[in-house]
């Protein structure tokens, strides 16, 4: 009877979820969000903010004043964008008059052109070196509790992010550096950290107030790996888009390397490998920096 009940709530919460993922937000005309929705800035009509949309197109005839991005959906600029146009398995197309006074980023989709249309900044068209087509607005093989899942692993990312700007992106930087030595360190972490968590976790059930700190010896383990990749997909998302400017561009380069990590998992072998191995990566740049420590920084500022 208890399962019976357990399982007739979680399939309530799920179906109050995905009737909640379907969205859009507009307000005060400032920033839009849409999640399975489409966003649309008519002409004639000033939009003070962003545009983002998940599993969405964004078209813009009037002007957007902040950046434009789209994950698994378009870009379709008509008329004016201040910031950047980014789609993530989506194409950004700039035509008739349109104006992107930022830079222009198709991840895995492309970026068009037309003749009278204007890109000011650099642009960057990324095609995947593998075809994906895409059927009714999804993308083949990936489920609808896949795409609540990557949306919560950005959420909590960027909430990560939120928390500690300046770690992550000490973090992020430093991962450029030292490959093997970052790889090394979080390879040994990896081999070493099953042995000495039951030696630890031996040792602090001999008292009863030892116990409870047990399972903190796996959160600990399961933080430093979240913050290094949090910190790793910042590195990969500015690796593949360049430079952004704006006050929001590192949360942009977070979501392609949140998407582009998400996409390494869903190739079956080599992806799974390829993500541990980044895994590893991860762990062992948190580690080397201590979580992005104010001192690791200034002694990389020394170097």
């Amino acid at each position: 009877m208890r399962m019976k009940r357990g399982a007739a709530a979680l399939a309530g919460m799920m179906l109050i979820v995905l009737m909640l993922c379907a969205f859009a937000l507009d307000v005060d005309n400032k920033d839009k969000v849409a999640i399975f929705n489409n966003i649309e800035v008519p002409g004639g009509i000033t939009v003070n903010g962003d545009a983002v949309a998940i599993f969405g197109d964004i078209t813009v005839n009037g002007s957007l004043t902040g950046d434009a991005v789209a994950i698994f959906g378009d870009v379709t600029v008509s008329g004016t964008i201040d910031g950047d146009a980014v789609a993530v398995f989506g194409r950004v197309s700039a035509k008739n008059n349109g104006l992107i006074n930022g830079d222009a980023a198709g991840v895995f989709g492309g970026v068009d052109k037309s003749p009278n249309a204007n890109i000011r900044g650099e642009i960057a068209d990324i095609n995947a070196p593998f075809d994906i087509k895409r059927h009714d607005g999804l993308v083949p093989r990936i489920s609808y509790g896949d795409m609540i899942g990557l949306f919560v692993v950005y959420a909590f990312s960027c909430l990560a992010l939120l928390i500690a700007p300046d770690r992550v992106g000490l973090m992020a930087e430093e991962s450029k550096r030292r490959i093997g030595r970052h790889f090394g360190i979080g390879f040994l972490i990896m081999i070493l950290f099953i042995p000495a968590a039951v030696v630890l976790s031996v040792l602090l059930a001999i008292t009863l107030v030892g116990i409870i700190f047990i399972p903190f010896i796996f959160i600990a383990f399961v933080l430093i790996a979240f913050a290094g990749m949090v910190a790793l997909e910042v590195a990969i998302g500015y690796r593949v888009t360049g430079y952004l400017e704006g006050r929001n561009s590192m949360y942009i380069h977070l979501l392609v390397g949140v998407v582009l990590v998400y996409v390494l998992k869903i190739i079956p072998i080599l992806g799974w490998l390829a993500y541990l191995a980044l895994v590893t990566y991860a762990i062992g740049v948190a580690a080397d920096t201590r979580i992005g420590a104010p001192a690791v920084r200034k002694q990389a500022s020394n170097v």
